[in-house]
């Protein structure tokens, strides 16, 4: 099963705005998980599973380039908006 990283920071006075949002944006799909750095707060990974390579192309498009109402707001939580967001597709080797 492929897995979907994304990282990016959250502007700590906007947290609490983003985790509303961010459970709202995922609205319980069961492929979500998302995690704190527990030394860096604010710093978010979400970890999507479930992907083919070809699904992983088209969420990473849905998500940064075509301003997808879902996910759109996202830039208003992250420092240096939706530049600042990485996203890496993994591949199970084992």
């Amino acid at each position: 099963m492929d897995i979907i990283f994304i990282e990016y920071k959250v502007f700590p006075d906007k947290r609490d705005a983003y985790m509303s949002w961010i459970k709202s944006a995922a609205d319980g799909d069961v492929r979500f998980e998302l995690y704190e750095g527990s030394d860096q707060p604010g710093l978010f990974v979400e970890q999507w599973r479930g992907f083919d390579e070809d699904g992983y192309r088209s969420f990473k498009i849905r998500r940064l380039e075509t301003g997808d109402p879902s996910w759109s707001g996202l830039a208003d939580f992250v420092s240096g908006g939706l530049a600042k967001v990485h996203i890496w597709h993994f591949r199970r080797t084992i």
